[in-house]
């Protein structure tokens, strides 16, 4: 036995060697450790919140806590608990921290959170329930590489604003439209908040991404106003009282197509199916040019104004964001014409004409041209960017009005007088084509040696697009000239009662001295095919005698 002793005691520190390891193994967790080759990485996450909060009282020991509230709240409300678990209340409203209220000092958040959350698994592991990681396994929360968050963004287009305003459950104090329930602005004298009436401005004016000051990030301050609503209205018996229970309520794909279905069922209970116009003291027309008075070297306009139909793109627009991204204020606020910090370096002319963004005027119409109605000519045209484009929207000043460069002189009420103006010169529909003039079906007989010759159906197909442009006032306005429609097919030749054949400029044969322009057969398929495919017209690009009738022996 005593020989035996040492070979046991050896033994015995092997144990406790090995459970240390598999202990320290545990205590890194899974999620702390990186995928290993081939292994699929972790799906995003609506719900991922990280928690730094200590981060901004010095350097943290270990990487923030990867936190996954709707995995939490789904949890706690099969114990039949709610919010109250983890938020605590100060003066009769909810903190959105975790068991702290505002009053607490910093040096206490790290044990609130691990006597809370630990304190939380432990007794939910004695209880012999499923639960999160214990004591000791600190990797597991605090994880290096957590999955990716991918929140969509939750914002009010015009139909989820109005069913906002129109609540009857929702109480704003001498405000019929319940505005003053959302808006406010600082007061700055007391720094209290307070709603001033035609002062509505977007959350963005004053939130931005990080908090400031006494100012929450955007983030935060949406959830306090819009989930403390919610809860409140439930609290008072209200059942439909909005999307509160789970972050993929408002920030998943599932979510916001719940939303939209509720907003198209309080659609079709409104007079044709139309929000009212919400009115905040903006213009019904507006004069979109260089209007600025405190640069003289900069303020003479080179450039013709655009009368801009502001009521009419209200109707478009999903809400004022569409445009105005970062709050309800003037383009010429943030972007001038040498490109400010303001504006992110972005200069007037650029946000009004990039073409890549949707909140520039050539990039929203450059959007609407994919529309199928419209995707048919446009996706194989290619954009031209000439002066005759340019007069489509930058129009000659009415006579009788101002010069040019004394535009800035106007006021807006003037400025709204002259756009008006402009805009009742604009031709109201397109010309109508000559009748009887343009063939009703035109013989395309070049190629046709193993089929039959094709007879296009010319005036069908003119038909199709005039009715597609008849629905559409932004196709009306820009197709206003006879004839426009034509470029559609006959791309490259001037607009013309008798434009040249295909013929004219595609050679029966490929020719590789022109790698640009493709064959004669090449031409009819692709110009055809894609027209088709954008259109979503049902025909079968492989199907060849829905177009070519078998030669006849």
């Amino acid at each position: 036995m005593e020989r035996a002793t040492p070979l046991l005691r050896r033994a015995g520190l092997l144990l406790v060697a090995a459970a240390a390891f598999f202990v320290c193994v545990a205590a890194q967790g899974k999620e702390g450790q990186a995928p290993a080759p081939g292994r699929t990485p972790a799906p995003p996450r609506t719900d991922r919140i990280i928690i730094d909060t200590l981060a901004a009282h010095g350097k943290l020991e270990l990487p923030p806590v990867a936190y996954f509230h709707d995995k939490h709240t789904e949890a706690l409300a099969k114990e039949k608990k709610d919010c109250s678990a983890c938020h605590l209340t100060e003066n009769g409203r909810l903190s959105f921290t975790y068991r702290r209220t505002s009053a607490t000092p910093p040096d206490k958040f790290q044990a609130i959170y691990h006597e809370g959350c630990i304190g939380c698994h432990m007794e939910m592991a004695a209880a012999g329930k499923k639960t999160g990681p214990l004591d000791g396994f600190c990797r597991s929360c605090h994880n290096a590489a957590p999955p990716p968050a991918q929140p969509l963004e939750a914002g009010l287009d015009k139909v989820l604003h109005y069913r906002h305003v129109a609540s009857p459950d929702i109480s704003a104090p001498k405000d019929k439209d319940n505005c003053g329930v959302c808006h406010h602005q600082a007061d700055p004298q007391t720094g209290r908040l307070t709603y001033v009436k035609g002062k509505e401005d977007g959350c963005r004016t004053c939130h931005g991404e990080k908090d400031q000051n006494k100012l929450l990030s955007l983030r935060k301050a949406s959830h306090e106003q819009c989930v403390r609503c919610h809860l409140e209205l439930g609290a008072k018996g209200v059942k439909k009282n909005g999307p509160y229970e789970s972050c993929a309520a408002c920030h998943s794909a599932g979510g916001q197509v719940v939303i939209a279905r509720n907003n198209q069922k309080f659609l079709d209970q409104l007079p044709d199916r139309q929000v009212p116009r919400l009115l905040r003291g903006q213009p019904d027309a507006a004069l979109l040019t260089w209007l600025e008075k405190k640069a003289p070297a900069q303020a003479p306009a080179r450039m013709n104004p655009v009368p801009f139909d502001h009521q009419a793109h209200e109707a478009y627009a999903d809400s004022c964001r569409s445009c105005h991204h970062t709050g309800i204020s003037s383009c010429t606020g943030c972007h001038t014409l040498l490109g400010e910090q303001a504006g992110g370096g972005v200069t007037y002319e650029q946000a009004m004409h990039a073409p890549a963004s949707t909140r520039s005027c050539i990039g929203c119409h450059t959007a609407r041209t994919q529309q199928p109605d419209c995707a048919g000519c446009h996706a194989t045209m290619a954009r031209k960017d000439t002066p005759d484009g340019c007069r489509s929207c930058h129009q000659p000043l009415p006579k009788g009005t101002l010069p040019l460069h004394e535009l800035a002189n106007l006021t807006p009420q003037q400025r709204t007088a002259v756009a008006e103006i402009m805009l009742k010169s604009r031709p109201a529909a397109p010309a109508p084509l000559p009748a009887g003039q343009l063939p009703g079906t035109v013989i395309l007989r070049e190629l046709s040696s193993q089929y039959e010759p094709v007879a296009f159906d010319h005036a069908h197909h003119l038909a199709k697009l005039e009715q597609a442009v008849k629905g559409s006032k932004l196709a009306q306005y820009f197709h206003g000239e006879a004839l426009t429609l034509c470029q559609g097919c006959h791309h490259n030749s001037p607009a013309s009662m008798t434009p040249p054949r295909c013929s004219s400029c595609h050679a029966r044969d490929f020719d590789p001295r022109q790698p640009a322009r493709p064959g004669l057969q090449a031409a009819y398929h692709g110009q055809c095919m894609s027209c088709h495919r954008e259109m979503q017209v049902k025909l079968a690009a492989t199907s060849c005698q829905e177009c070519h009738a078998p030669k006849k022996k």
